[in-house]
């Protein structure tokens, strides 16, 4: 049984119940997709005039983030689903960190084992690292009451669960590591390939800023206006094609690339097509954003770009992907806010891919650990392991 929002998503269900937020109401009265049903819950929209109370709620009022005002109306649904369902196991994912907390109430009012899901770390790669110091404090202790409360805790990779066993050492036994992964059965039809000759064709699916809102392209941008303006000829050595949803600002950084021939953006596209248009690629794009510390997060679009079986030109910074991109053999990297690196990147690849020697696909026995059949049975031994434990 799922418990989750009603402010996304459909109707209740047999296996899905959902639990009112004021964040439905919210976006009913501001945003006119949504009013329509369109809106997808992965786009950020603009509040326009409310923007600013929004965020200001959201950094000094409302924590550890504004869906607590979900957690009293999910908190009485659940108490009706385990009277109800007598569940053996509870298990809450972040973000948000509110699942958490509901976790941590429902583990303290019924009992039940708990298991505790970190899918990004909370405090130690926090999605907005601009918190106030009395906030990321407070968040701190959160973090610390959920850890020595759950009877297991996961993470998705191995820095994010160093960081939980150094901080909470009285959690440290019950911490584990299962990482985010793929559906291979997504890629088992799919025939594409890159195009012979013409040019280095380059591919990013997925949106940059409406998915983090320091997750910036511009550098990128910056790059490639670097090399058209130090030679025309790049225009027909580069070909980058964005298959996702841009904000205005990255539509404006995009635009003079765009008429130049070198950036093609597509726009939001089906599922399908962005599979076939990651194995049309020689190198896929990867970019995450810059922090003042090791990331320790891995978007799950690496584990993606894995199974489309092409190298990846991951633009990141010291951490897990960079470890990642390294240690699989399967690409580049260079930091995402570093204009001269990306140019310097940009040009050893085209290099590469002129010589025919690119990176190639990752072999198919070092995929294995990351199909979610796999990552799936790992979560579900977890499970019976509290249980027999019980």
């Amino acid at each position: 049984m799922v418990l989750t929002t009603a402010a996304f998503g459909g109707e209740s269900g047999a296996q899905v119940q959902r639990a009112w937020e004021p964040l439905k109401l919210y976006r009913q009265l501001w945003n006119r997709e949504a009013r329509a049903g369109s809106a997808p819950s992965s786009l950020r929209t603009d509040a326009g005039r409310l923007s600013g109370l929004v965020g200001w709620l959201r950094r000094r009022a409302v924590f550890p983030d504004l869906q607590i005002t979900w957690v009293p109306f999910a908190l009485q649904r659940a108490i009706e689903v385990v009277e109800r369902e007598a569940p053996a196991v509870l298990y809450s994912t972040y973000p948000p960190a509110s699942a958490h907390l509901l976790g941590l109430l429902l583990k303290r009012r019924t009992g039940l084992p708990w298991v505790a899901d970190f899918r990004d770390s909370w405090t130690t790669d926090p999605l907005d690292p601009d918190l106030p110091a009395w906030r990321q404090a407070l968040e701190r202790q959160l973090e610390q009451a959920v850890a020595e409360a759950a009877d297991a805790v996961v993470t998705a990779t191995e820095l994010s669960a160093d960081y939980l066993r150094q901080l909470y050492p009285r959690a440290a036994a019950r911490v584990r590591v299962i990482t985010n992964g793929f559906d291979p059965e997504e890629f088992a039809g799919a025939h594409a390939a890159p195009p012979s000759g013409g040019p280095l064709h380059l591919v990013h699916t997925g949106s940059f800023s409406y998915s983090h809102p320091q997750r910036s392209p511009q550098a990128l941008f910056a790059a490639l206006e670097s090399l058209l303006a130090e030679d025309r000829a790049w225009a027909s050595r580069l070909h980058l094609v964005l298959a996702g949803n841009l904000s205005p600002a990255e539509r404006q950084g995009a635009a003079a690339l765009e008429r130049a021939g070198m950036v093609e953006c597509l726009g939001a596209v089906e599922r399908r097509q962005a599979i076939t248009l990651q194995q049309q690629a020689h190198l896929l794009l990867l970019l995450d954003h810059a922090r003042p510390w090791p990331a320790s997060n891995v978007p799950g679009k690496f584990y993606e770009y894995l199974a489309a079986r092409r190298p990846i030109l991951a633009l990141c910074g010291p951490g897990m992907v960079a470890d990642l991109t390294r240690r699989l053999g399967t690409g580049l990297h260079a930091p995402p806010d570093d204009m001269q690196a990306i140019r310097r990147v940009l040009v050893e690849a085209w290099q590469l891919f002129h010589r025919g020697a690119l990176p190639g696909a990752v072999a198919s026995d070092q995929l294995l650990p990351y199909h979610r059949r796999e990552l799936t049975g790992q979560l579900a031994g977890c499970f019976d392991a509290l249980l027999a434990r019980r």
